[in-house]
């Protein structure tokens, strides 16, 4: 028996020093479709859904992540029934920087004061949170390891599959086409690491110039090879707007000014800025 309750204690311990990958989760509620009777319904959703995000394991070995997350759910209706209360919304989930995931078309079961729980079978809700969180840990992967976020992509198509294949399927089939885009653009997510790779190296306390020069050329390669075979594409336009002055900085360093024409003419919302590292 004692060697039982050590085991337990042991578990427990374990389980205590696990924490989520997510440091940061503010979200917003837009109740101003819903009656004043209604909004009473969602007294504790914001801290249930912070505590969710603040308080889950998404994954095992992955600990040293910090991601921040800012999120505004907007309730849009409530249909009532004899069982259940029925939420349609939308919403906006967004880390300030190249991250924005609009989500539309989303329905889920609602109860107020129930606790969302981290699971593997299809909850509405909870696997909602789940597919967002899934992306956000897989991109962030992705700067640390070329094509490190592979696993976590994968979790959140999975998840947009048993969403299509639930009673709950409204919004599944679109979200399941932006995660399978998402996990193929591998040009993308190249540029993403060697860039990454770059300014991790520009602030090591030696810097390995090659490297440096190795990996924008990679970016380069890469980022012409989306032009040609993607062409306009909205996460890389999202990653651009994040980061294209240090990446026209980079570039304009190593005297790659080939490359900073092709950005001016991809990326049109900042060709003034690109121009300006042509000129300087």
């Amino acid at each position: 028996m004692k060697l039982n309750k050590y085991l337990i204690i042991t578990i427990v311990t374990l389980i205590s020093m696990l924490k989520s990958q997510f440091i940061e989760f503010n979200i917003e509620l837009d109740l101003r479709r819903l009656s004043e009777s209604d909004r009473q319904l969602f007294e504790t959703f914001v801290e249930d859904v912070e505590n969710y995000f603040l308080n889950t394991q998404f994954g095992i070995g992955i600990d040293d992540l910090s991601v921040a997350v800012d999120c505004k759910f907007v309730l849009e209706s409530i249909s009532k029934n004899s069982s259940q209360t029925v939420i349609n919304a939308q919403a906006i989930f967004s880390n300030k920087l190249d991250q924005y995931k609009y989500a539309k078309s989303i329905q889920f079961p609602y109860e107020k004061g129930k606790k969302i729980y981290f699971n593997s079978t299809f909850e509405p809700l909870a696997s909602l949170l789940d597919y967002y969180a899934f992306i956000f840990i897989g991109t962030e992967l992705d700067t640390y390891e070329y094509l490190g976020g592979t696993s976590y992509f994968k979790k959140a198509l999975e998840i947009s599959k048993l969403g299509q294949n639930s009673d709950w399927s409204n919004g599944w089939e679109n979200r399941w086409k932006k995660i399978r885009k998402l996990k193929r653009n591998e040009y993308l997510r190249s540029m993403r690491f060697n860039y990454f790779l770059a300014i991790d190296e520009m602030s090591s306390d030696e810097v390995d110039a090659l490297i440096i020069n190795n990996s924008m050329k990679k970016f380069y390669e890469d980022f012409k090879n989306l032009d040609k075979k993607i062409g306009s594409d909205k996460n890389t336009l999202q990653f651009l707007k994040a980061y294209h002055k240090s990446i026209a900085e980079l570039f304009s360093v190593l005297k790659m000014y080939d490359a900073i024409n092709q950005l001016a003419l991809y990326d049109h919302d900042h060709k003034k800025i690109y121009i300006q590292y042509l000129t300087n």
